[in-house]
């Protein structure tokens, strides 16, 4: 999937409303100010290869105002992931999911990704009803962001597969390719041009000198496995 029209004030926006208690009655503008500086400085500091948990992080703001919602962490973690971008399917990928269903070939998913294990699960499973992944993996709950290993290492032991048995997909050469290279997977490039990303210019500036396969949509993993 990818995030068109992504905008971290609009998630602030959305679980505004959500707050029923604000003692010091902080502004939409003073609370989104604070959240977004507030990541930015957590974000500075944990690097690369860490990962931070989007519960973890609204606590601290909650608490910092003293504020309270009218609803659950987790429901609130999901009001403010669709306000940012509700999100949408690349092209093709339903297909290619229910090529590898009909096949037998398993999934798995690693993300790295702030929000919870649960809402990726359940903006899946949202997308994609018909298809059932063997687990999804969010640097949120295993700590270690990718290119890190330990988080490929987790995937591995999941599957319960060998690493030569196993492909990884992913749109970012230094983080996904190079990353599942070093982890002993099959690294499969997914480079889509008709997908609006930053990642394409990140990708051009990178020479990844390790063996992989260069998808240009997912129609080409569908006649490469057929």
């Amino acid at each position: 999937m990818y995030e068109p029209d992504f905008e971290p004030f609009n998630g602030n926006k959305a679980i505004y409303p959500y707050i029923n208690e604000n003692p010091h009655n902080i502004s939409l503008e003073g609370f989104s100010e604070y959240l977004l500086t507030l990541f930015d400085e957590i974000r500075a500091l944990r690097g690369e290869l860490i990962e931070i948990h989007e519960h973890t992080f609204l606590r601290n703001v909650l608490e910092h105002f003293d504020m309270k919602l009218s609803v659950s962490i987790e429901e609130a973690e999901w009001i403010i992931w669709n306000g940012i971008s509700r999100g949408v399917p690349t092209p093709g990928a339903a297909e290619m999911l229910s090529c590898l269903q009909e096949t037998g070939i398993r999934t798995g998913v690693i993300s790295n990704l702030c929000w919870s294990g649960a809402a990726l699960t359940r903006r899946l499973s949202e997308t994609f009803p018909e298809h059932s992944f063997d687990f999804i993996l969010t640097s949120s709950e295993y700590i270690f962001r990718k290119p890190d290993k330990h988080i490929f290492d987790m995937a591995i032991h999941k599957s319960g597969l060998d690493p030569n048995d196993i492909w990884y997909c992913g749109n970012d050469l230094a983080v996904d390719v190079l990353g599942a290279h070093s982890a002993g997977l099959s690294p499969v490039f997914y480079d889509d041009r008709s997908v609006p990303s930053k990642i394409h210019e990140k990708n051009d500036a990178l020479d990844a000198d390790v063996e992989y396969l260069h998808l240009d949509n997912w129609t080409n993993l569908i006649n490469i496995l057929k």
